[in-house]
């Protein structure tokens, strides 16, 4: 999120882990394997966050590819 003086970025921790809450509900609703989920780190992921990994890397966090350890870039992606 943006600063009150709309001048910076960074990472809100409560919106990650609503995030979190909200993907977690879509596995088990679906009845999907985890695995089978993807999500992408973009580049608002990317604001306020010194170093992946770090303290301030919610991404790594919360989101499904965090969780499982996916660490690698996607070049390309094929659907069958």
């Amino acid at each position: 999120g943006k600063s009150k003086d709309l001048l910076t970025m960074n990472q809100i921790e409560e919106e990650w882990k609503e995030y979190e809450q909200v993907t977690e509900e879509v596995i088990e609703r679906s009845g999907i394997e985890r695995e089978r989920f993807y999500d992408l780190r973009g580049n608002h992921d990317n604001f306020g966050v010194p170093e992946v990994g770090g303290e301030l890397d919610y991404f790594s966090k919360y989101s499904i590819n965090g969780r499982l350890g996916r660490k690698g870039h996607v070049h390309s992606v094929t659907l069958q």
